[in-house]
């Protein structure tokens, strides 16, 4: 985690402070100055009892949530999301419940859900009763606010609910695929079934006409191609192969690319063996290209990364690294999923 611009006990002296701006800050700085005071433990719930300052901690953050500034409480709130503290939930129901289309409502709701994922992904770890209840009672404010009235909260619901449930979020999430109209809340529903590990049939059956569908927004259709891909789908193949011509995606699809292996579209072997040798591409770019080829054609893609290993830049070594010990993860999935 970053440094905080504040420190701990800074954060906590400006948390009452009367300027608004100056009482933000602190705010917003609380719960992480108190986590890298803690060594950035993995969540659970009740984190502040593990450091002396912690109780104070929870207290100002808790006063803040009822502040006349609606960021104050927007942050106070996830504040105390991050540090795993359950009794933030009800007080959330009324900023989730809230149909007003004000900014400031909309703002409180997002923050509403994430702070609803924070806790759910906080108490997932525990077997006692407490946990169990935190998170259950997340699960299910999450899984409502995918139905929910607002746009905005729709679309934090959208991967909030894959985080917490996972693959268990597969079906409510197609069902709210199938009828969400608003193009934010559908994209974010995509992007969730892509994460899942891996999508299933029916997700596959709703991402395919959409990486098919040449209208569909360029970023809509490769976010369903990649979900494709993590289901071994190749029906998104064509969606990657038009995505390596655009810089901010290039490395992603090859990537992509490399899992669907021989499976990958026409074409992708050349795009990708011209990206590999190509003087003016950046050379860890080319050790993705060239990872890309080592899975669709390995007599191509192989000698290809033998012969960047010759470079010396650490940058490259480290790409070259973490190709090799991609395309072993690869080949023993393959494997598994090899009938006997």
């Amino acid at each position: 985690m970053p440094p905080t611009p504040l420190t701990l006990d800074a954060a906590l002296r400006d948390a009452g402070s009367p300027d608004p701006q100056v009482r933000g800050q602190a705010v917003r700085c609380l719960a992480p100055a108190l986590l890298a005071a803690l060594g950035d433990p993995p969540a659970r719930l009740h984190l502040a009892t593990a450091h002396p300052r912690g109780p104070a901690v929870v207290t100002a953050l808790t006063r803040a949530v009822d502040d006349p500034d609606v960021a104050v409480r927007a942050l106070a709130a996830t504040g105390l999301g991050q540090l795993g503290e359950p009794d933030i939930l009800p007080v959330l129901d009324r900023w989730l419940a809230d149909p007003a289309a004000h900014p400031d409502a909309g703002y409180l709701r997002e923050c509403a859900a994430i702070t609803c994922v924070l806790l759910g992904l906080a108490a997932r770890p525990g077997p006692d009763d407490l946990s169990r209840t935190t998170h259950d009672g997340a699960l299910a404010r999450i899984s409502a606010a995918l139905r929910a009235p607002a746009d905005d909260l729709r679309f934090q619901a959208a991967g909030g609910l894959a985080e917490l449930a996972g693959r268990a979020a597969e079906p409510a999430l197609c069902d709210a695929l199938r009828v969400e109209p608003h193009p934010r809340v559908r994209a974010a529903l995509v992007a969730a079934l892509a994460e899942l590990d891996p999508p299933g049939p029916d997700a596959c059956a709703l991402l395919a006409p959409i990486a098919e569908d040449p209208r569909a927004p360029a970023d809509l259709a490769f976010s369903a191609a990649l979900g494709l891909t993590a289901a071994r789908d190749p029906r998104g193949g064509p969606r990657l192969l038009d995505a390596l011509r655009r810089p901010d995606d290039r490395a992603r699809a090859l990537e992509a690319l490399a899992v669907l292996g021989p499976a990958a579209p026409p074409g992708a072997v050349r795009a990708a063996l011209k990206l590999a040798r190509g003087w003016l591409v950046p050379a860890v770019m080319r050790v993705r290209a060239a990872y890309a080829l080592a899975r669709m054609a390995p007599e191509t893609g192989l000698p290809l990364l033998d012969a960047l290993a010759r470079k010396t830049s650490p940058a490259v070594q480290d790409a070259l690294a973490d190709a090799r010990a991609a395309l072993a993860a690869l080949a023993a999935k393959d494997m598994s999923r090899t009938p006997d």
